[in-house]
Formats: C-alpha cells, sequence, structure tokens
C-alpha cells in the first residue's frame, strides 16, 4: 500500500477494475485528501473506457432505508422524471398510478439485472457500513451474490487499522498531493491572472505547505487568495498571515485564519448555521437537497425582510454556490448536498447566540416531530412549493406566498388546503386569521412574516399538530384571547413579535414541548409569563419589551436547558435568580437602563456572551459572579456606571467603553485569557496599575482611546498585540522605553492627540502597517522610522518637531498608500519615486515647502492636499486618472491661475486649467489658489467674509455629464469674494453648497457629488421641478449648521433642495428675508426636520406663502407635520403641488383651517403612520383645484377626507386600510386617470351612488391585488373615453363589465386591454373594436 501520485493511484485503481479476481476496492485516507474525488474521477473514466455500463453511488454519512436508497438509485438511473409542474386536479385522464418503493425496487433491478455496473459506498462507517448495504441490496433489490459483472468501490477514512491488498480485496491508500499536483490545482482554482504573479505564487507554495497538500485545504485557500489580491494590501496581509503561522507553537497550521479572513464574503448567519456543531440542519439527515436548504435559509430570516420570493431565492441560491465554491457544503446525486466534514470549525464568539439570527430554530426542533422537513420543492411563479408530479394522491404539503396573493390559498388551493403541512406567507394583507386557518388541521409549520394589517385574533384553532409558529411585526394586534394556544400543545418555536398586547394569553404556559419562544418588541405587556413551565425551552427572546418590568418566576430553576437569554431594551430593575442554567451560554441585557444589580451567576458555568452595554443604572455585581464561567468570550459593560470590576471574570474580549464612573483598572488575577480590551471613551479612566498587562499572554487588541490616563504601564510582555490604540489621550505623557521591544505582530499604532515627548523604540515593528502620530505637539523627538517596511499608512500632522528636511525615511517606504505630513515644519522632501502605490497624500500646511520631488509618478493618487503650501510649480496631472480631490487653496506662489475667472469654473463649459487639470475625469473637488477674480477683490478690502469652510460646485444635468467630467468643487469664501465683486454669478445658476472635504457632519458623513446625481435627475424629470432647469437653483447638502455666507446665495433663488443637514427643525427657521424669492423647496434625508412651518412665525410665513409653489419633502425620519399650531391657509396660499416621501411619523397633512386651496398636485407615498390625508371635519372641506392625487404604500391610510371636485389622476396603490367609501365619492366626471391596488373591502369601481356620467371622461384603468372586486362597473352607461384597461391578481372577479342591458358595451376608444391572473373571470361583459394590445394570462374560466 505504498503512495503515489494521483496519475499512479489512478493507474492503479483501473488496473484492480480490469483483475476479475477483484471485487472490492478500498480507498483509504484521511478527511480532505481527495478519496471522493478520486473515486469520481476513476468512475467516470471506467465508463467512458466501456469497463462498466452503469455507476450506483450511495452515501453512508447519512441512514439509508429502503424507500431512501430506492429513491436514489432510482434517479441517478433516471428511473422516473422529475416534473415541477403544478399538481393535476384529482380525476383527470391519463394520470399516472401511484409510485411506491416496491416499484422502484422492480425498476431499479431490471436495470442492473445483467448490466456491468460500479457500486461505490462513500464515507463507508460513518452513518452505515457496507455489510448493511449489501444487505439491503440482497433482500430488497437483488442478490449481488449471483451478479458477476459487478464490483465495488469503498471510500474510509484512515484509523489504525492495517489495510492490506488480498485476494478479491484490493487497498489504494490515497495521499496527499505532491507539491507540482498542488501548485497545479491551485493555479487551476485562482486563474492566471493571479498565479502569474510571481509573489504571489510563492507565498502560495509556501501556505501548500502549511496545509499538508490535502486538496480541499487548497481549493479553500485558493478562495481566500482570490479574495485578498484583490485589495491593495492583500499580499501583504498574506504575508503577515504566513509569518504568524511559522512562528506558530502548533505542529501543523491549518491557515484557519486566513480562511475565516475569506469567509467574509459570505452572510454570517448563514456561515454559523452551517458550521456549529452538534445542531446544524444536516444533523440527523445527513443529507438535503439544495432547494429545501434554501427554503430553510429564507424561513430562519437569514436574507433579512422578504419584499419578494423570487429575490430572497436568488440571493439564497447565491449564497449556496458560495459555500459550495469554499467547500462549505459538497454536492452528491440528485441536487442534494451534505455539508463538508473537512471544513474549518469556526469558533462562533457570535454574541447574538448560537443559532446566529435565526427566526424560528428549526434545526434544534425535536427528534420525534411528526414532520419530515419541507419536502421536495421548487420555486416557480412568485413562490416556492412542494414539487408534484400530476399524481392524483399527491397533495401540496409545502407553500411559500407573498403576502398579496392571500386569497389564492382559498381560490387556487382549495382541494390542498387540508393538507397543507407548511405554509408562510410574507407581508399579508389579512386582518383577520379566521379565512385563512379554517379546515388546516395538518399544519407542521405557520409562519406569517410582516403582519403589519392584522387587527385581530378572535378564535381559537385546532392545530393540534403545528410544531412552529410565527406571527411577527403585528403591529396592530393588540389582544390575542386568552384560550388561543389550548389546542397548539405541539408547539416547539413560537416567534411573536412588535405585538401591542397588554396581556400575554395565559395558555401559553401550557405548551410544555417549547424550544424556541421569541417575543421580540412587543412594547406593551408588563408581566413575563412563567418560563419554569417550558423545560424543554433552548431559547428566549423578550427584547425590544419596553414596557416589561417584572417576571412571575422568583428563580429560573426549572430550565436547565436554556442556552440564550435575550432580556435587552426592556424596563427590568432586577432579575430572578439563576439557578441550574448549566447550558446557558448567552445572555443579553443590553440597553437595559433600569437595571441595577445581576445576581448570582456561579451556576452559569457555560456562559460564552454576557452583554450589559447600555445599563446605564447598572451598579454592580454579585461578589460571586461569572466566577465559574471558564469559557467567557463577550462581556460588554459599555455605557454603565460601575466603578470596579468583579474579580474573578476571564473573558476572552472585554468592552467597557464610555464607563463613564470607571476611574482605576486594578490587576486582576483571574483575567488571563484576554484578547480584546476595549475602554475607548472612558474619560474618568485615570490610572491602570503597574502589573495589569503582566498576566495577559493573548492580548491582540488595547484601546484606550479618549480616556485619561497618564503613564501606560509595562506593555513589555505583549508579544501578540495587534492593534494598540490611544487616540485622544490628552493627559499621557509617558510610555515605557521597551514597552514595543516584543511587538513584532503589531500592525496598528494610534498615539494621535496625546501628550507624549517621547516614544519608545519602533525598530522591532517590522509588521506595522499603520502609525498615526497626529497632533502629538509636544513630541521632543520623532523616532527612527527606517525599520518600518510594512508600513501602510502614516500620519505626522501637526507634529513641529518634524525639521525642514527630515522626511528622509519616506525613501523606502515603498508600500506606503496614505501620508499625512500637514502643518509640519518640512521645506524639503525626498524623491516620491518609491511611493507609487500612494492614494492620500497631504501636505497641508507646510509653508516652507517648495517643490516636490517627483510628482509626476504618483499617479495612483486619489486625494492630493497642497494647500498652504509655497509649491511654485505642478507637474502634468493628465494621467492622475484616480484623482478625486486637488486642493490648492492658500498656494499663493503657484504659478498659471491669475488668468482663470471663476465664471470659467462655475460654467456649464469649463475653461481649459493649467496643468492638465480639465483633463481629470474623475475629479470632484478642486480647491483653486489665488485667481485673478479674487485678487481683485482681495485688493479692494472687502469687510471680512466667515471663517466657514465649505465649498461650492455648479451641478450639471445629464446633458453636460456625458464628457464624463464631474464639476469642480471651490472653496466658498473664494466665491464670496467674487460674488461682491461680480454679483451676475447668480443670473442663472446650478449651484451646490456642501462642507469641504475635510468636514465631516456630526454622522460621519463626507459629501460625494456622485452619491446625489441620481436624485437630482429624477427631480428635474418631474414636471413640476422640471421648470426650473433653466433657472436659479441651490443645493445645501451634508451640514450640521447652516453654512455661514450661503444665504447670500440662497436669498436670490428660484429653487432649494436641502439634502442630508442637521441644522434645521423647521423650514421656516432659516428666515423669510433669506428665502424671499424661493418658488420650488425639496427637502431630503434632513433627520431633524419637524416640519416645514412653525406657529409664532405667521407674518414670516404669509410672505415666504406668497411665492413657494412647489415643496416636497423625502425620507425625513422625524417629520411629524407639514405645519404647527393654528397656522392659517396663507402660509400655503400659492402651493401648487406637494410631495410627501418616507415620512414614517407623520399622521395627518392638513387640518381643514390650513387647506392649501390652490394646490393642484399632491403626492404622498410611504408614510406608515398616515392615517388622513386630511383631518376630518362636517362639512367635508373641499380642494377646488386638485388634479392629481397619488396615494402610495400607506398602510395606516384609512380616509382621504376631502372633497375634490376637479380631480383628473387618482393613483391608490398599497392602501389596504382605506375604505371603498373614499374611493367612490373621489369619482368625480373629471376623472382621467384611476390606479388601484389592494384596497381591501373594493368589490366594485362604480357602486351604484355615484352619478352616471362620473366616469364618462376616464381614461386610463389599472386594478390590482384587490381580493374582494367582484365587477369592476355596473352602470347602464359605459366609460365611452376609455383608452386602458389592466387588471391583475383579482382573485374573485368574475365580470368586468355588469349591467342590465340585453348588450355587451361597446368601448370604441378601448385600445390596450391586459388581464392577467384573474382565475374566477368568467364574463368580460364588453366589445372592443379599436383594441390594438391585449394581454389575456391565467384566466382560465374567461370566455
Amino acid at each position: 500500500m505504498a503512495p503515489c501520485t494521483v496519475v499512479q493511484r489512478k493507474d492503479n485503481i483501473s488496473k484492480l477494475l480490469r483483475d476479475d479476481n477483484v471485487k472490492k476496492i478500498i480507498l483509504v485516507g484521511d478527511s480532505g485528501v481527495g478519496k471522493t474525488w478520486t473515486a469520481r474521477q476513476v468512475s467516470n473514466h471506467a465508463i467512458k473506457d466501456g469497463l462498466f455500463e452503469i455507476a450506483v453511488w450511495v452515501f453512508l454519512n447519512r441512514e439509508n432505508d429502503v424507500p431512501t436508497l430506492c429513491k436514489s438509485i432510482a434517479h441517478q438511473l433516471s428511473l422516473h422524471p422529475i416534473s415541477e409542474e403544478w399538481e393535476a386536479e384529482d380525476g383527470k385522464e391519463g394520470e399516472a398510478k401511484k409510485e411506491n418503493h416496491e416499484d422502484l425496487q422492480m425498476m431499479i433491478a431490471e436495470a442492473l439485472v445483467g448490466k456491468r455496473f460500479l457500486l461505490i459506498l462513500d464515507d463507508e462507517g460513518d452513518k452505515m457500513d457496507e455489510e448493511q448495504i449489501i444487505s439491503l441490496f440482497n433482500l430488497h433489490l437483488f442478490n449481488l451474490h449471483d451478479q458477476s459483472s459487478y464490483k465495488v468501490i469503498i471510500t474510509k477514512a484512515k484509523n489504525n487499522t492495517a489495510y492490506a491488498t488480498s485476494g478479491t480485496e484490493g487497498v489504494i491508500l490515497v495521499e496527499p498531493l505532491s507539491v507540482e499536483e498542488s501548485l497545479s490545482l491551485w493555479r487551476e482554482r485562482v486563474g492566471r491572472s493571479i498565479y502569474e504573479d510571481l509573489a504571489i505564487e510563492a507565498l502560495a507554495k509556501t501556505f501548500i505547505e502549511k496545509t499538508k497538500y490535502l486538496p480541499s485545504a487548497i481549493i479553500l485557500m485558493a478562495k481566500a487568495f482570490s479574495y485578498f489580491v484583490q485589495h491593495d494590501s492583500g499580499t501583504r496581509i498574506l504575508e503577515r498571515y504566513l509569518k504568524e503561522a511559522s512562528a506558530s507553537d502548533k505542529e501543523s497550521y491549518n491557515i484557519t485564519q486566513l480562511v475565516r479572513s475569506g469567509y467574509d464574503l459570505l452572510p454570517r448567519n448563514v456561515l454559523i448555521d452551517c458550521c456549529r456543531r452538534g445542531s446544524h440542519y444536516f444533523r440527523d439527515r445527513g443529507s438535503i437537497h439544495y432547494n429545501e436548504l434554501i427554503a430553510y435559509w429564507v424561513m430562519e430570516g437569514y436574507f433579512g425582510h422578504v419584499d419578494c420570493i423570487e429575490k430572497a431565492y436568488e440571493k439564497g441560491h447565491s449564497v449556496f454556490m458560495e459555500l459550495v465554491d469554499f467547500q462549505v457544503l459538497k454536492k452528491l446525486e440528485g441536487g442534494f448536498v451534505i455539508m463538508d466534514s473537512a471544513i474549518i470549525d469556526l469558533d462562533d464568539s457570535d454574541r447574538y447566540g448560537f443559532g446566529g439570527t435565526a427566526s424560528l430554530g428549526l434545526a434544534d426542533l425535536s427528534e420525534d416531530v411528526d414532520w419530515e422537513g419541507f419536502g421536495r420543492i421548487t420555486q416557480k411563479d412568485g413562490m416556492i412549493k412542494s414539487l408534484c408530479t400530476g399524481k392524483k394522491d399527491q397533495k401540496l404539503s409545502t407553500l411559500f406566498l407573498n403576502g398579496n396573493r392571500c386569497g389564492e390559498i382559498k381560490d387556487n388551493f382549495f382541494g390542498s388546503k387540508k393538507e397543507l403541512q407548511v405554509l408562510a406567507l410574507f407581508n399579508p394583507t389579512l386582518k383577520s386569521l379566521t379565512q385563512l386557518l379554517s379546515d388546516m388541521h395538518e399544519l407542521r409549520v405557520l409562519v406569517l412574516r410582516g403582519c403589519h394589517f392584522l387587527e385581530k385574533i378572535n378564535e381559537k384553532f385546532e392545530l393540534q399538530r403545528l410544531t412552529v409558529l410565527e406571527i411577527s411585526n403585528a403591529s396592530s394586534l393588540q389582544e390575542i384571547p386568552d384560550d388561543f394556544f389550548d389546542h397548539m400543545l405541539q408547539l416547539q418555536s413560537l416567534h411573536i413579535s412588535e405585538l401591542k398586547v397588554n396581556h400575554l394569553p395565559s395558555s401559553l404556559e401550557k405548551l410544555k414541548e417549547l424550544r424556541w419562544l421569541i417575543l421580540r418588541d412587543c412594547s406593551c405587556f408588563k408581566t413575563l409569563i412563567s418560563l419554569n413551565s417550558f423545560s424543554k425551552l433552548l431559547v428566549c427572546d423578550v427584547s425590544g419589551a419596553k414596557s416589561l418590568t417584572t417576571f412571575r418566576d422568583k428563580a429560573f430553576k426549572d430550565i436547565p436547558k436554556l442556552q440564550t437569554l435575550d432580556l435587552s431594551r426592556t424596563s427590568i430593575k432586577s432579575l430572578p435568580k439563576l439557578i441550574k442554567l448549566r447550558d446557558l451560554t448567552h445572555f443579553s441585557l443590553s440597553g437595559c437602563k433600569s437595571l441595577d444589580r445581576l445576581p448570582r451567576t456561579e451556576s452559569l458555568t457555560t456562559l460564552q456572551t454576557l452583554d450589559l452595554s447600555g445599563a446605564r443604572n447598572f451598579k454592580e455585581f454579585h461578589e460571586q459572579s461569572l466566577g465559574n464561567s471558564g469559557g467567557l468570550k463577550i462581556l460588554d459593560l459599555s455605557e454603565t456606571p460601575l466603578e470596579k470590576l468583579p474579580s474573578k471574570i476571564n473573558p476572552r474580549h472585554l468592552f467597557l467603553k464610555h464607563c463613564s464612573q470607571l476611574k482605576k483598572l486594578p490587576c486582576l488575577e483571574a483575567l488571563k485569557d484576554l484578547e480584546v480590551l476595549d475602554l475607548s471613551g472612558s474619560k474618568s479612566l485615570v490610572e491602570i496599575e503597574d502589573q495589569f498587562f503582566s498576566r495577559l499572554r493573548s492580548l491582540q487588541i488595547l484601546n484606550l482611546s479618549e480616556t485619561s490616563i497618564k503613564t501606560l504601564p509595562s506593555l513589555a510582555n505583549q508579544n501578540n498585540i495587534r492593534q494598540l490604540l490611544l487616540s485622544g489621550c490628552i493627559a499621557l505623557k509617558v510610555i515605557e522605553d521597551k514597552s514595543f521591544e516584543h511587538m513584532s505582530f503589531l500592525q496598528h499604532l494610534d498615539l494621535s492627540e496625546t501628550s507624549l515627548e517621547y516614544l519608545p523604540s519602533l525598530l522591532n515593528l517590522s509588521n506595522l502597517s499603520v502609525l498615526s502620530l497626529k497632533n502629538c505637539t509636544n513630541l521632543i523627538a520623532i523616532p527612527l522610522l527606517e525599520s518600518l517596511t510594512n508600513l501602510e499608512e502614516l500620519n505626522l500632522c501637526g507634529i513641529s518637531t518634524l525639521t525642514k528636511n527630515g522626511a528622509g525615511f519616506l525613501e523606502h517606504r515603498s508600500h506606503l498608500r496614505i501620508l499625512d505630513l500637514s502643518e509640519t515644519q518640512l521645506e524639503e522632501l525626498p524623491s516620491m519615486s518609491n511611493l507609487k502605490k500612494l492614494r492620500q497624500l497631504s501636505l497641508r500646511g507646510c509653508q516652507g515647502l517648495q517643490k516636490v520631488l517627483n510628482l509626476e509618478e504618483l499617479t495612483r493618487l486619489e486625494v492630493l492636499d497642497l494647500s498652504r503650501t509655497a509649491v511654485t510649480h505642478l507637474p502634468p496631472l493628465h494621467n492622475f486618472s484616480n484623482l478625486k480631490q486637488l486642493l490648492l487653496g492658500g498656494c499663493s506662489k503657484l504659478e498659471g491661475f491669475l488668468d482663470v475667472e471663476m465664471h470659467d469654473l462655475l460654467g456649464p463649459t469649463a475653461k481649459e486649467l493649467p496643468y492638465g487639470i480639465s483633463k481629470l475625469t474623475h475629479l470632484e473637488c478642486l480647491d483653486l489658489p489665488n485667481m485673478k477674480t479674487i485678487e481683485e477683490a482681495e485688493s479692494r478690502n472687502t469687510k471680512s467674509l466667515p471663517e466657514e469652510d465649505w465649498g461650492i460646485s455648479s451641478f450639471l444635468d445629464k446633458t453636460h455629464r456625458d464628457n464624463g467630467k464631474p464639476p469642480i468643487s471651490v472653496n466658498g469664501i473664494q466665491f464670496l469674494q467674487v460674488l461682491k465683486k461680480n454679483p451676475s454669478l447668480l443670473t442663472r445658476f446650478h449651484f451646490c453648497v456642501h462642507p469641504s472635504t475635510k468636514g465631516q457632519n456630526k454622522n460621519g458623513d463626507t459629501y460625494s457629488y456622485g452619491n446625489d446625481l441620481i436624485f437630482r435627475d429624477t427631480h428635474f424629470q418631474t414636471v413640476e421641478f422640471g421648470r426650473f432647469k433653466d433657472q436659479r437653483v441651490l443645493e445645501i447638502n451634508g451640514f450640521d449648521h447652516f453654512p455661514k455666507g450661503a444665504e447670500d446665495i440662497l436669498c436670490s433663488v428660484d429653487c432649494v433642495f436641502f439634502i442630508n443637514n442637521t441644522f434645521n427643525k423647521w423650514l421656516s427657521d432659516i428666515g423669510v428675508s433669506t428665502l424671499k424669492a424661493i418658488k420650488g423647496c425639496w427637502i431630503e434625508r434632513c433627520a431633524e426636520m419637524e416640519g416645514v412651518f412653525h406657529a409664532g412665525k405667521e407674518e414670516d410665513i404669509a410672505k415666504l406663502g406668497e411665492t413657494l409653489e412647489i415643496l416636497g419633502v423625502s425620507n425625513a425620519i422625524n417629520l411629524y407635520s407639514v405645519h404647527s399650531g393654528n397656522l392659517l391657509w396663507q402660509g400655503f396660499k400659492n402651493l401648487k403641488s406637494l410631495y410627501l416621501d418616507c415620512c414614517p411619523k407623520l399622521s395627518t397633512v392638513f387640518s381643514s383651517s390650513q387647506l392649501p386651496k390652490n394646490l393642484i398636485v399632491l403626492q404622498v407615498k410611504f408614510c406608515n403612520k398616515l392615517e388622513s390625508v386630511f383631518e376630518q371635519t362636517s362639512p367635508e372641506p373641499k380642494l377646488p383645484k386638485l388634479e392629481t392625487l397619488c396615494l402610495w404604500e400607506l398602510p395606516e391610510l384609512k380616509s382621504i377626507g376631502c372633497t375634490l371636485p376637479s380631480l383628473q389622476t387618482l393613483k391608490v396603490w398599497e392602501c389596504p386600510k382605506l375604505q371603498n367609501s373614499e374611493i367612490n365619492v373621489s369619482l368625480v366626471e373629471s376623472l382621467q386617470t384611476l390606479w388601484i391596488s389592494n384596497v381591501v373591502d373594493l368589490k366594485s369601481v362604480y357602486s351604484g351612488s355615484q352619478q352616471p356620467e362620473s366616469l364618462r371622461n376616464l381614461v386610463t384603468l389599472v386594478l390590482q391585488s384587490c381580493p374582494m372586486l367582484e365587477n369592476v362597473l355596473s352602470s347602464p352607461q359605459p366609460p365611452q373615453s376609455l383608452k386602458t384597461l389592466k387588471i391583475k391578481s383579482c382573485n374573485k372577479l368574475k365580470t368586468l363589465f355588469e349591467h342590465d342591458t340585453s348588450s355587451d358595451y361597446v368601448l370604441q376608444k378601448l385600445e390596450t386591454l391586459d388581464l392577467q391572473e384573474l382565475p374566477k373571470l368568467e364574463k368580460i361583459g364588453g366589445k372592443f373594436p379599436s383594441v390594438e394590445k391585449h394581454i389575456i394570462m391565467g384566466c382560465p374560466k374567461c370566455r
């Protein structure tokens, strides 16, 4: 059994297959060595060469009973085709008889008898062995002993058993690949563009050696390589991992760190679920069909909110393919997959629990549950359903539907409804569950996710087999009957979220089988039921139950299996005693602002994560707490008022961010396994005891930023530290000399804004990639930097001791990507020719610097800041294709700009600029030195201008952007200087005022021109805003404070856009004098905006109302009113168009006293709390001129509340609570366009209450997803002007036009007829002689 190469191995196996004496070939080897791959290659060649006719695979990592085995073999032999069609109706002629495994046995036996076939038993001994499979064959298929023309290949894990070739049995030892074979496999996987890089291939050779030449590890490593080399510093990261691997104490390094980083490409929740041991979805079944696996991920909510099942499935399939590519999953026959046993086991320190962010915990259902999974399913026609083959006795067992198709369950699946075992509805529009759940006695899993419209549950249901129930996002549900769960005693997983119930039903405590209990964001109930009722409970999550204050249990003592307990964001003040919770791993009390004490936790021996962050009243632990939690990984005490730490803690990650009362960090004997320590923002911390770090051997990240420590204890023994962050420690003056001596793995050192005078030696920091000494103004001497050969980011901004020629260390910093030497005394720089990887170079304020040698070679630069330097010339910049920011402000000696005028830069066609600046196609911001117009303005001794630092650019429409050049931003102060001399700049303009490139708003956002281009185009495509294209338009974008000086521009504009600002709560606060000319105003992403006009400024508002004609507000998350107080309508007297979009707190648009009498267009979209457009009064108010009303996705809208005599266009889309009567009132004679979608109680567009001529001018009618609609019009007079009629997904619609006359309607002008998914439509009731385009689909009964 000598080892051999892949080619030799194949030859040896081939010889054994040709040897008539050998019946069995055993492939023996370690996990991941390629046994299955070898068997597959050999079997393919054997069939190709004619040695065998058939290869049959049996995977022994799962239990194979007779039906399972028959089904698997039948798939491989293509004995029964798989149809993905809908189940045929009962009684359909030609229906095949039901197949069972006995039929398959006969078919398989007939297919194999007399054939030369190869039987491959993969992973023998895992769940089954050879003898068991042979026995199944002999007893149930045919006697293999009577077959002389078959052989068996067995793959078997290597163990201590000795194997040898003898008689009828051949043994092949499958060894790792050779060096050359390994490299060949790696090259094949990464592609030529990567392997031709000699540096990367050299790294690969070393890594391959560390993988022990295992194919699966090499494939996985190749994927990680492909991921890293996409980044600038990817090669450096690989080198770093290699060095760490070489320094590892382990004899063999399994590239875990490398691969974990590659795993960042995958959703972490899916990855955790696949990789965690002992409780994953493959636990009992071994394999699963990939469609079922994707459906499982969708059901668990791993891809977030599901708006569309097709998109969720597509995302799931993409993740599935990545998992296969990463070797996490391995494909079997017939679309089945297994989890590869050789994958790298992730050490799960995820604070959300062992199941990631699972919604239901399906993987943890009992083995005894009467449900075998989703079954064989398919995704088709906007749903996921069980796969039917058109056989009479098969029933639809699994169904996932988008919620607006709920009616189909009764109308299309009535015959299968009683047999459904799994039903999942996403965003259902149901108000009640009565009709849905009646007769569904076989249900095992019921998921109603996104139940925003569910208002009542007024009965209990006979769902005795129900195992999983989710009713989530039911924000309108205020009560559940006490006996609701009486007939659901088999429930193991219950997820109820966002309910407004004041009391939990008492029958909940009867659910003795419960394993998962999710009561997330149920904000009204105050008392939690007894958890001790659930002895099998694994997960309990009541996070966000803001009113929860008390527990019925005095102690948690009868839930010994509990693993996750989440009480975060509740109002609890104290906890029950924690007794016998020996399996509890994740415990979250984050945001529990009233909690002041934690009970004794010594029984929590397996605790991994404890999160108390934001518990602002938490004072102390019990003195015995956490003493026995030897496996604690994460302890988060951030934003708590703790003054001292418990003495017996030993977590791996300890977070103490913003702990305002923590003054001293004493030595803790138990604290020895710490890897991450974060004290950032704890400003009261002044002292860390001298020996604190002496016991810490595993520390990797130390963050003391913005603390008040004065000295740093010795870090001399910290050999493993990667990040040392001390920025903002303004009191820190000393770090011991030898602190960095052994930090060879340190990658990030941030000492910015400290008071250090000297630094320890940096000579041994060979892996350092980021060094920041920004504003270390007390630093007397800069340490030697020559040894930092791997430095990628260096910030020495504001260091006064950096002498005029003190930058010689830059010559050999070839890996630098970011370099900041701003505000230093530098006058000379070495050649830049070795810094070709630089992306950002800042030399701002180096007033003695006259030239930058070889600057022309830095063609990768994205940011170049030379402002306030003495530079006189620039090299040609036309090759700087990546340059986005060029800052030259205050470069008084820079030649070539005196002939440039401001309007040359801010017009639609900029004048050619010196140094090739005009050819920089990606330039977004240009801050220029003094130009001719500026010098003249300064010479006139203009009065002092504001010091506010902002820029201004000209934003262009798409026509002017087609040349690929973005607009140029110039300094705002320069612009104001020029404006005072040349007011003609404001004759016609499209300007954008934004923070300077150096500034950020309080959210950390910087202005980016490109991000907003699409919004501007959208606004100007609107008819109302399009009129401003040739007028004076200003955008103010990204400010926390109103930009001083911008009022000089604003007072002259016709239209203004306020985008992403936080400086105003009311538009009227800006001042009428500033807005005196404004006709149009658009407000977007202004998070602090509460309203438009504020009471108390009526006179100013009246003046503004004289000019303002168009108003739009979008994404204003705090806007609760367009107006405040008893503001009279004069504030809106000339308002003609109003747009409101994504204002989640808005409940009413106008009151009766504030009606804009001249309003013509009103559009309201995505305002989730809007209940009424106009405040209801008696008599009903009137808007005499309104022509267009669009109401789009307003889930709480119940009324319009106004008479609209001139209405021409009405669009009501996804407003399920709007009453039919409200629409009928709006059907006036002038109406030309009518769109209606998802108005739940709409039964007819014409109800009989309107005048006969109401719809005589109607031109376009669109109806969609109106579940109660039975007919469109019931009137003796047809809508003679109708040209377009489109109707879709109205499940009860039987007739389009219902009338008493004997003949059909004749619609002479109808040109387009589109009828889709109308299962009950029987009659149209009209003739259309002029129809040019017609579509009729999904209308099986239509004549």
